[in-house]
């Protein structure tokens, strides 16, 4: 299990005596601090100012999809519209030269209340982008809502039978107590609604073998006992 773990940059390089990196958490592999899967850039990428360096640590920066609302998790309709995909085009287009120039990626990880929402809407994403720097991240409880809980062993398989393939890193995370018209609430696993079982029967039927995973730092030695990746 390719496993990495998401830790805040500054704490990090404070533990290390290394300058602070230009992102906000680096993805380390497990007992391989130098070996970064990801550099997390907060924010959201379609609102004015915001900066993603391009030669920021790892093969890739990992942001959200973005949002047009005012506040970056507030339900917005035209984020699944024709507006919304064209805001996250232009970033691509205007991030795409100085990505390639550092031999990195953007790779975007979905929320239900972003452009990017759902396995589909992803895979086409992915489709017309093809050839540019661009990467999608698999974070189901990021694109769980409330009234999908009743089924929500059909949805997991959905995602995963379709993104685990096409994923550049997968964000594992549980899903948390929400209301109906909450945006979803993550939490370490095993602290939340994710069936276990089905789960790793999901990683090992869907994820390549080399994909990253990548836990929070939170409670990491019962997330790793809940993945079976003690050892």
């Amino acid at each position: 299990m390719n496993l990495h773990v998401l830790h805040d940059a500054r704490t990090l390089a404070r533990l290390t005596g290394a300058t602070p990196p230009a992102c906000d958490a680096l993805a380390c592999r497990l007992g391989q601090p130098d070996r970064i899967a990801a550099a997390w850039v907060e924010g959201n990428p379609l609102a004015p100012g915001w900066i993603a360096a391009a030669d920021g640590p790892g093969p890739r920066l990992l942001c959200w999809s973005g949002s047009l609302a005012g506040e970056l998790f507030e339900s917005h309709p035209p984020n699944w519209m024709r507006p919304g995909r064209a805001a996250l085009d232009a970033l691509i287009t205007q991030s795409a030269p100085a990505l390639e120039a550092q031999g990195r990626s953007l790779c975007l990880r979905p929320h239900l209340r972003h452009v990017l929402s759902d396995a589909q809407g992803c895979l086409r994403f992915l489709a017309d982008h093809a050839g540019l720097p661009v990467q999608i991240a698999l974070s189901p409880a990021d694109m769980i809502s409330a009234d999908m809980l009743r089924d929500l062993p059909e949805h997991l398989e959905r995602l995963f039978a379709t993104l685990g393939p096409r994923a550049a890193v997968v964000l594992l995370e549980d899903i948390g107590p929400m209301a109906e018209d909450d945006p979803p609430r993550p939490c370490p696993l095993g602290q939340g609604a994710l069936p276990r079982d089905l789960v790793r029967k999901l990683l090992t039927e869907h994820v390549p073998a080399e994909t990253p995973l990548i836990v929070g730092h939170r409670n990491l030695a019962a997330q790793r006992a809940w993945l079976g990746a003690e050892d």
